[in-house]
């Protein structure tokens, strides 16, 4: 039997809590597993710079050597101290840090897009308020009694059901038997889930959309529609791995990792939802429904769900019903009795993000030929031919998420977003700005529409060719040779104009994973479109924060879907999220979200033989015509 790992404990100065780090962790990563938040633009590789934390105290070898790499990225400590990179740095022993201002990770939400639209407000939850009888009051009645009978009044109904740990949470508040004025919120205008005394008119609830990378919850006002504030954060999941096969196979090898990456996401959605109450004045009891979707294999593990079959054929998940289920039965922490609405998974693929994003589209999505791309990690596409709905999904690897790319790092303050070569020759390029304007607006790497952007403003100007190659070091400047002569990056921002000092750039390898995430993408569609005998589209519907960056003529240019006019190409947001949020506040789109589930055929790619060939033929960077039209 192997030992177990030693552990130590790392204290923080400034606020004297106290992390448990197992040996050879590092640092940032054992700080996020016990909710310390410090702050990893790229997500923990090494590559931003932004998690410095200041040794205080520290014994001999209690933290492993700097590598070559955390040193390159190291400010000079103004006051000859030690800084250290936290997701570079192993602990090995007993130590104290100061988590400075600007690497403490900031919880208000960077830009995650969503639209605005206007919901018809018809919650699932809704708030009565009503006179209670006393206890002297004829013919004599016991208290539920009394509570039943006054509700179902107030609500035009014939009864009403308050179950005994309603009745129980409400008997523990002081002077609980004398009130003569109560507030029940009630699920489905029957079904009494919180009584509180007194009068209280608004009722809130949240809409969570997970992500692999990252994931967003949406504080709601239920009476009105309105979003009251929103909370982005990165998905903690991340240190068992940046996709979810990698997830998967940490679970496969020990069980007992599906508990712990459910509860490091509970916890952080909970930090998210209780900063976003205390930022509106909102108190936690007054948010009484919740609805989360996800791709399958973040739905399995919120609710508990071992997702190991989703890898492995035929990938089919363990429920494919949208979940109501109590609240506190995931562990989120909004009022006790409340139910939570978790949406329907299609295949071990394509779930309920997937679902909650159809829900935005409108009556035009079902009149001719349109194509719903959603690329992530993971690239889901649905087709709408004719009213008839199928789908199907890609392995696109995460350089869409800007992981595995030499400078890449997710969609966030600071991240090149869009690159183009000036009609002079020189390369440039735009930035997702700072909350704050005042802050340092240089870039500090490439997210994933910064890296489709660049390599389609290489083929366009002849730096990449169609088939992914760079062009000679003697065709531009900033072309960089390797030791053989040949060009093997592109450097897009010179050192001087980056907030790491170190040039940022595309290199052969990166472009590569282009080509291999979108000959996959482009691959599906391409069968897709075949099964369905469409030969023309309509128009492409791009969702989530990867499409809301990408400028249409770049995708196009290097053919990532299927050639159309430029003006049939729309980027609609986070429609995941969107989706998500109409449910919660529409009860009737929970139902419409089953009707799209039980409509919808999957197409595996796993099992065609022909995705192969049309891969390798869509590994050429160019706006290719459709296979299916030679």
């Amino acid at each position: 039997m192997s030992k177990p790992a030693a552990l130590h404990h790392v204290s923080l100065s400034d606020d004297a809590r106290r992390i448990t780090v197992r040996d050879g962790e590092r640092l940032l990563f054992g700080a996020w597993r016990c909710g310390i938040g410090i702050k990893s633009i790229c997500g923990g590789r090494g590559k931003c710079g932004s998690c410095i934390v200041q040794v205080d105290t520290a014994g001999p070898g209690a933290l492993a050597a700097p590598s070559a790499a955390e040193t390159a990225l190291l400010p000079p400590h103004p006051q000859g101290g030690t800084y250290r990179l936290a997701c570079l740095c192993e602990v090995r022993g007993e130590l104290t840090i100061s988590i400075p201002p600007e690497s403490q990770a900031v919880r208000s939400a960077p830009r995650k897009p969503f639209t605005a639209t206007a919901v018809t407000a018809r919650p699932l939850a809704t708030r009565v308020t009503f006179a209670v009888d006393g206890p002297d009051a004829a013919p004599p009645r016991a208290l539920a009694t009394r509570i039943e009978q006054a509700a179902a009044a107030a609500l035009g109904t014939r009864a009403v059901e308050l179950p005994l740990p309603v009745l129980a949470d409400f008997s523990a508040v002081a002077g609980f038997d004398a009130m003569r004025e109560v507030t029940a919120t009630v699920l489905r205008d029957r079904h009494i889930v919180q009584l509180l005394p007194g009068r209280h008119a608004r009722t809130c609830g949240i809409a969570v959309d997970i992500g692999t990378t990252s994931f967003v919850v949406f504080l709601c006002d239920l009476t009105c529609g309105q979003i009251l504030t929103m909370r982005t954060a990165v998905n903690p999941q991340a240190i068992y791995g940046e996709d979810v096969i990698s997830r998967i196979t940490h679970i496969q090898q020990d069980g007992a990792l599906l508990g712990s990456m459910r509860q490091l996401l509970v916890d952080e959605i909970n930090r998210a939802l209780i900063e976003a109450c205390a930022e509106v004045g909102v108190p936690p009891a007054d948010v009484v429904d919740a609805v989360l979707v996800g791709n399958p294999t973040m739905q399995h593990i919120l609710l508990g769900l071992d997702p190991r079959s989703l890898g492995r054929t035929p990938y089919l998940p363990v429920r494919s019903e949208g979940v109501d289920i109590p609240a506190r039965d995931l562990g989120l922490a909004i009022a006790p009795q409340a139910q939570a609405y978790v949406f329907p998974m299609i295949s071990g693929y394509i779930g309920g993000d997937t679902l909650a994003a159809l829900l935005t589209r409108g009556a035009d999505f079902y009149r001719g030929s349109q194509l719903l791309v959603d690329v992530g990690t993971n690239g889901e596409v649905v087709l709408s031919h004719e009213g008839k709905l199928s789908a199907t999904s890609c392995a696109t690897g995460p350089v869409y998420e800007g992981a595995h790319i030499r400078c890449g790092m997710r969609a966030a303050p600071g991240a090149v977003e869009r690159v183009w070569v000036g009609a002079d020759g020189a390369i440039r390029w735009a930035a997702i700005g700072e909350p704050d304007a005042a802050g340092d607006k240089r870039p500090i790497g490439l997210c994933g529409s910064g890296v489709i952007s660049g390599v389609s403003a290489g083929v366009r100007a002849g730096l990449i060719g169609r088939d992914g190659a760079l062009a000679p070091p003697t065709t531009h400047a900033q072309l960089r040779a390797n030791s053989e002569g040949d060009s093997e990056e592109l450097v897009l921002v010179r050192a001087p104009y980056a907030r790491t000092a170190r040039d940022i750039v595309l290199t052969q390898q990166d472009i590569r994973a282009v080509q291999l995430g979108k000959a996959a993408l482009r691959a599906g569609i391409e069968i897709l479109l075949a099964e369905s005998g469409v030969t023309r589209l309509d128009r492409v519907y791009l969702a989530g924060a990867f499409g809301n960056h990408l400028q249409p003529e770049d995708i196009l240019e290097i053919g990532l879907v299927p050639p159309l006019p430029v003006q049939c190409v729309r980027s609609i947001g986070n429609a995941a999220g969107d989706g998500a949020r109409a449910a919660l506040l529409d009860r009737h789109q929970r139902r419409r979200a089953a009707q799209l589930a039980r409509r919808l055929s999957v197409l595996e790619l796993s099992f065609r033989g022909d995705f192969q060939d049309l891969f390798v033929r869509h590994t050429q960077l160019s706006p290719a015509p459709a296979a299916i039209l030679d």
